[in-house]
Formats: C-alpha cells, sequence, structure tokens
C-alpha cells in the first residue's frame, strides 16, 4: 500500500526547525513518515475526539495526521516534541 503524502505549510516548517537543530532526528521522522506511507508500519494511533486525526511516535516526537481518499492520501498536520503535541 503507497500512500500519497501532502504536507501543510506549518509541518513543513516544523520539520525545517528540527533539521537547524538535529539532521539525523529530521532523517529518522521522513523515514518514518514514508515507512508508514509505503508499508503501514509504524507506532500510529488514531486520536480520540480527533475525528480523522492520527499520530505517528517517533521517540519524543509526534508526526499528526490525516488519512484522505479512502485512506490513499496522508496529510502531515504538524510535527511537534510529545510535550507539546497533546496541547
Amino acid at each position: 500500500m503507497s500512500r500519497r503524502i501532502a504536507w501543510e505549510a506549518v509541518a513543513r516548517d516544523d520539520l525545517r526547525a528540527i533539521q537547524r537543530r538535529d539532521l539525523r532526528l529530521a532523517g529518522r521522522i521522513s523515514a518514518a513518515i514514508e515507512r508508514y506511507a509505503d508499508h503501514n508500519l509504524g507506532d500510529v494511533l488514531k486520536l480520540a475526539g480527533g475525528g480523522n486525526t492520527y499520530r505517528l511516535r517517533v521517540g519524543d516526537w509526534r508526526v499528526l495526521f490525516t488519512l484522505d481518499d479512502g485512506g490513499q492520501l496522508m496529510a502531515i498536520l504538524r510535527i511537534l516534541n510529545r510535550r507539546d503535541g497533546y496541547r
């Protein structure tokens, strides 16, 4: 199963900010997103009360996303540290 990935502008900014601090971490996050999109592998949970919102855990970081078009489009909403991700 291969999903298309769409990035919200704020999520791209989140990843750029992470890249400036830790290039290796940014690579891990990008790889985790690709792995889930391509192979449906990863620590993913549907968020309660979030409608169609999911989170992908990558260490202390959370990738918040939605699945649209019957699960074929993964829209990345935010990439946040877990201390900030659920507020």
